[in-house]
């Protein structure tokens, strides 16, 4: 029974391994001839010319939908089929021109206009696509030959090729001959939008605000012929314009404008958060440089004005963390001030740590770089004023001053590093002043109530008392919550005999800053001229208990206290 068992189970066994084997087989082989379907239709429409070609022509689907590879594979297909196409090549080089393959684009465009030499509309695609590339020389040369050829322009104009050809001319530094390229563009098509908002660019560039501002303001009444971009450009654009001009509320404005329409746009929202930094909206302009690192975390210039905010705010850590980024990490976007702008802006933040001996080094390799660059020599200053080196940061601030004679931080600067030199208090006064004219942190409200502030100050020592007052009053306009401010304005009045008001200003100031000894022993004092003794004395022993050893405190306290308490005779 045994050998009957294990007969049974030996050939039962290879059975059912050969059923199994049979049962797959039939299985592949359906689906093999299922596959063999599909790919003989593939194989019909692969020699389909009228397919791909269709499907190529239609390249703008594909690129709208960010379906490079189905677009290409279309034209690379049809022109497999039929090699001599120029309409596909040329439409092959637009898709990889839309999805920034210019090398490759260049060489499609090559093939248009060695099929047709005398294809305006192949020459002009070659331009733009070598004007991308930074072949500039070889754009301009190519833009020139399809407005000499002035024949089979196809979707494009000759008002298009004058664009392109400004727009290669500028990259080149020849920007006059730009602005007449944009000149003739608009001439020949008085509403391509395009052309009108780079005759913008290329005047603001050259510092003619008044023409950049008409150009950009003729670009958004068209309001058409964008080409591939939108009226975002347009606006923003303008708001570059009008905050060089200072005007910053139809700055503000025209960013917003542009970014409501374009919300993805990192150097848009870059752009934005520093003119709200320039006017000093830090928390806007933290919020906008965010976005514009969550939307491209190497994007430089975000990670080094991000920098320059935190610096402005007093967050030196994070700056410092934010220029490193920039500076070892980052694309290279530095824009027009280059690398320099980074170890500037480091510098700054290495000072405020009060790593005064790396920021020197910092500011030294930013003015390596960029010896003209102001905004490092006056930044230099201040690390050599906080290390009480007082005659170099004067020198250095100078230096600052006579590459820009109209900042308002160098001449802020100024007035600070004269003050600690013991200079006249003219001079430091006429620091001052000049700061207050200065350049365009106009609307940096922090910076000039900080202006007013230190400008009151000396006026108490020169003891203008009348004119600290109002320079104490000047700060307060520009921020009210500013504890000095209110506490320079009691002085004055103090000084003034003007006691309540003086007495005012002092609560004012404790409001904001209860743990300032000064205050409550200025307010202890006007009580007690006030002849308010008991709310004097608690005023005077809460300056002592902040600071035991506060002099004024001491000395009105014994006053006082002879008054509430008379000696016995």
């Amino acid at each position: 029974m045994m050998g009957t068992k294990d007969w049974k189970r030996d050939i039962g066994f290879p059975i059912f391994s050969h059923l199994s084997s049979l049962l797959l087989l039939s299985f592949y082989c359906l689906v093999l001839t299922v596959y063999s379907s599909k790919a003989a239709k593939a194989e019909q429409n692969l020699k389909d010319f009228d397919y791909w070609a269709s499907l190529c022509s239609t390249w703008e689907n594909a690129a709208n939908n960010q379906k490079y590879e189905e677009a290409l594979k279309a034209c690379d297909n049809a022109l497999g089929i039929q090699p001599n196409q120029s309409k596909l090549w040329l439409a092959r080089g637009n898709v990889l021109s839309a999805f920034n393959k210019f090398q490759e684009a260049i060489a499609s465009y090559e093939r248009v206009v060695t099929l047709e030499p005398k294809n305006s509309e192949g020459w002009t695609q070659k331009c733009l696509a070598l004007s991308e590339s930074g072949q500039y020389p070889q754009a301009i040369a190519a833009c020139e030959t399809a407005l000499r050829i002035d024949d089979n322009w196809g979707r494009a104009t000759a008002a298009v090729a004058w664009n392109y050809r400004g727009i290669a001319q500028s990259k080149f530094a020849q920007t006059e001959a730009a602005r007449l390229s944009f000149d003739w563009a608009t001439k020949l098509n008085p509403d391509y939008s395009l052309a009108w908002t780079n005759q913008c660019l290329s005047f603001y560039q050259a510092g003619n605000y008044q023409l950049a501002l008409r150009a950009c303001d003729r670009a958004l009444e068209a309001n058409q012929f964008w080409g591939h971009y939108s009226a975002s450009i347009g606006w923003a654009n303008r708001g570059k314009v009008t905050q060089a001009m200072g005007l910053y509320d139809e700055s503000l404005q025209a960013y917003n404008r542009a970014i409501a329409s374009n919300q993805n746009n990192p150097q848009l929202l870059t752009d934005y958060g520093i003119i709200l930094h320039k006017l000093g909206k830090y928390e806007q302009a933290q919020s906008a440089f965010e976005t514009a690192l969550k939307l491209n975390p190497n994007y430089t210039l975000a990670l080094v004005h991000q920098c320059a905010n935190f610096n402005r705010i007093g967050m030196y850590k994070d700056a410092a963390t934010a220029c490193e980024t920039a500076l070892q990490k980052g694309d290279n976007s530095w824009g027009k001030e280059g690398v320099a702008l980074g170890w500037n802006q480091y510098g700054n933040a290495l000072t405020g740590l009060k790593k005064y001996e790396e920021a020197l080094a910092t500011l030294n390799r930013a003015i390596a770089i960029k010896p003209d660059y102001a905004s490092a020599w006056t930044n230099r200053s201040v690390t050599l004023w906080h290390q009480g080196k007082n005659d170099e940061a004067l020198a250095s601030n100078q230096r600052a001053l006579e590459l820009d004679p109209n900042s308002t931080q160098s001449w802020y600067n100024q007035g600070r590093i004269l003050t600690s030199l013991l200079d006249s208090e003219e001079n430091i006064i006429a620091a001052y002043n000049r700061a207050l004219k200065g350049d365009g942190y106009v609307g940096d409200n922090s910076m000039l109530a900080e202006i007013w502030v230190n400008q009151s100050a000396v006026l108490l020592r020169m003891k203008r008392y009348k004119d600290a007052t109002v320079a104490a009053d000047n700060a307060l306009v520009f921020n009210s919550k500013y504890p000095e401010a209110w506490y320079n304005r009691a002085i004055g009045f103090m000084a003034l005999r003007e006691y309540q008001k003086a007495l005012d200003s002092y609560g004012r100031a404790i409001n904001i800053d209860g743990k300032n000894a000064n205050f409550w022993a200025g307010k202890g004092i006007a009580l007690r001229f006030l002849q308010r003794y008991p709310d004097s004395l608690v005023a005077l022993k809460k300056a002592l208990e902040l600071n035991p050893n506060h002099p004024q405190a001491l000395i009105n306290q014994d006053i006082v206290m002879q008054k509430i308490q008379p000696p016995i005779p």
